[in-house]
């Protein structure tokens, strides 16, 4: 499985004038619902003239100074196609930038087409000569050194601007930096041989479930488990979307909060697939967070010794966490996911849409788990993370596009090695042994799971630097990002003694030893048992500073 890596800032279209570079960008930017930006149209802006008089005034060394000025001010911002001026690939400086942006796409044309396409626009400072088509076989004779620099090449002789804009899609439609801008959805594949599943990732995908989910046979039987609250936003689309693909369909809401992942709301359920005639050739569709799909999940395990489950998560935790890897559980009064199972999801579909609804203290909550992978895994990641905290909480598309994809792949790729959490995946439990300690102490589970995970991270890297077992740069690192993605520092309103000994139940102590993650350095992940129990219950007590 390749890597994903961040994705472009923007797709740019150059090449010489007339080969369609401001009428296709305009077309692709409305088709992905980019911002287009044309680099001359900046500069005109920002000197309130034309660029022909630009030229007449000034010359053109002054414009292309000013020419690369505005591509340095036009690149700050992410999300674009760009159309750049037909001379922009001649220095150097700017084919630099262009390249760290994004993938170039170089338009051409025949002089004679260009000739033609140009004749009836004015102010064409390049081409004020006695013979305008000489001209252009000169300069495009001159300038093929520098095009040959871009990474894809169009001739758009004979095309329409929407052929043209169609090419182009095609060539970027697999480009690793082009492919979180466009709109297509993203799979990632969970590699378990009998059990591989697809993990989808687009917008609007809810309405598209049943298409890539389609009944196996008409009137087969799926079962929606939601929760009330969601019912009148997505659930009809969800519903409706199953229908037409030939499944019937029923609606199983639940209340809300984490006390109905218990084993009384599955004995519920339990009794309503059953008045509902569900059987071995059911499934489960899980619409909702993580409680959801922790719950439906479970009912899914054990009803009639197992049916199919497929994870719609709606939570940004339960997208990037929660809904890959097949852990499915309800709790008891004594803790969290106490009675569980390993039961893996038929596909997991993921509804960028879903993301803007979510209240913000949700939102930020699920962001705990991006940045637990990103610590763990992916020091780009980590660092497109400090880069862009800003626009990740204001809901960016294609931020969230492309870590919702490498938190999936990530997890994937941990699940692949050890689907039922017997060595290697144990990882994936960074700041989860402290977390999951302190949501047991808060009041009725009153404190949300990314804010306790935050909380175990920046607890259990203290303790890592305090043993010698990580670099201190890398525990404030991580402290400052939670900080910035508005989770909490330290506890508030828990009892942190209440906490340190509801450590003693955690699952994960194995005749009282503990495999503990640790973060030597951002980006990589060690297992130690050095760490006992007391000096975790220490560790607890120090998120009061």
């Amino acid at each position: 499985m390749s890597r994903f890596r961040p994705p472009a800032r923007a797709i740019i279209l150059s090449g010489f004038m007339g080969t369609g570079k401001t009428v296709v960008g305009r077309l692709l930017a409305e088709r992905w619902d980019l911002e287009w930006v044309e680099t001359d149209a900046v500069i005109e802006q920002q000197e309130g003239t034309s660029i022909a008089q630009i030229f007449a005034t000034h010359g053109e060394q002054y414009f292309r100074d000013r020419e690369t000025a505005a591509l340095r001010e036009v690149l700050r911002r992410e999300g674009l196609v760009l159309s750049s001026g037909g001379g922009m690939l001649l220095r150097p400086e700017n084919v630099e930038l262009l390249q760290a942006a994004g993938p170039i796409v170089c338009l051409r044309a025949s002089p004679e087409t260009i000739v033609e396409r140009t004749s009836a626009t004015a102010e064409r400072p390049l081409l004020d000569k006695p013979d305008p088509l000489a001209e252009i076989k000169r300069l495009l004779a001159a300038r093929e050194e520098a095009y040959q620099q871009a990474d894809y090449h169009l001739d758009t002789d004979n095309l329409t601007p929407e052929d043209a804009a169609d090419r182009c899609e095609q060539m970027l439609a697999t480009d690793p930096r082009a492919i979180f801008l466009l709109p297509r959805p993203v799979q990632v594949q969970v590699a378990l041989g009998p059990e591989s599943y697809l993990i989808h990732i687009g917008a609007g995908l809810l309405s598209e479930t049943g298409c890539l989910f389609p009944s196996p046979q008409p009137a087969r039987r799926a079962g929606i488990i939601t929760t009330e609250n969601l019912v009148d936003v997505y659930a009809q689309t969800l519903q409706d979307s199953l229908a037409n693909a030939r499944w019937e369909v029923n609606l199983f809401p639940v209340p809300d909060g984490e006390s109905s992942k218990s084993l009384h709301t599955a004995e519920l359920l339990y009794a309503d697939l059953l008045d509902a005639d569900f059987d071995r050739s059911s499934t489960i569709f899980a619409l909702g967070g993580g409680m959801v799909g922790d719950l439906a999940g479970f009912v899914a395990a054990t009803f009639m010794r197992g049916i199919d489950l497929v994870q719609v998560p709606t939570s940004l935790l339960a997208q990037v966490d929660a809904s890959v890897g097949g852990k499915v559980a309800v709790n008891l009064p004594a803790g969290k996911n106490l009675v569980g199972a390993f039961h893996q999801p038929q596909a997991v579909i993921i509804d960028l849409q879903t993301l803007p609804t979510l209240p913000q203290p949700q939102f930020r909550g699920g962001l705990a788990e991006v940045i637990k992978h990103a610590a763990i895994a992916d020091a780009e990641m980590f660092e497109y993370l400090e880069d862009n905290i800003a626009g990740v909480l204001a809901g960016d598309r294609v931020a969230l596009k492309y870590l919702l994809a490498r938190n999936c792949q990530i997890k994937a790729e941990v699940v692949s090695q050890d689907p039922h959490e017997q060595g290697q995946r144990v990882v994936l439990n960074y700041g989860h042994t402290i977390g999951h300690a302190l949501e047991r102490a808060a009041e009725q589970w009153e404190m949300g799971h990314g804010e306790a995970v935050a909380l175990g991270m920046i607890a259990e890297s203290r303790l890592a630097v305090e043993l010698g077992l990580a670099e201190p740069q890398s525990a404030q690192r991580l402290r400052e990002l939670v900080q910035a993605a508005g989770l909490p520092t330290t506890a508030s309103g828990i009892d942190l003694q209440r906490a340190a000994r509801a450590l003693s139940v955690d699952k994960k102590i194995s005749a009282g030893r503990l495999r503990l993650p640790i973060v030597p350095q951002i980006g990589e992940v060690q297992i130690t048992e050095q760490v006992q129990l007391s000096t975790l219950q220490q560790a607890i007590t120090s998120l009061s500073d």
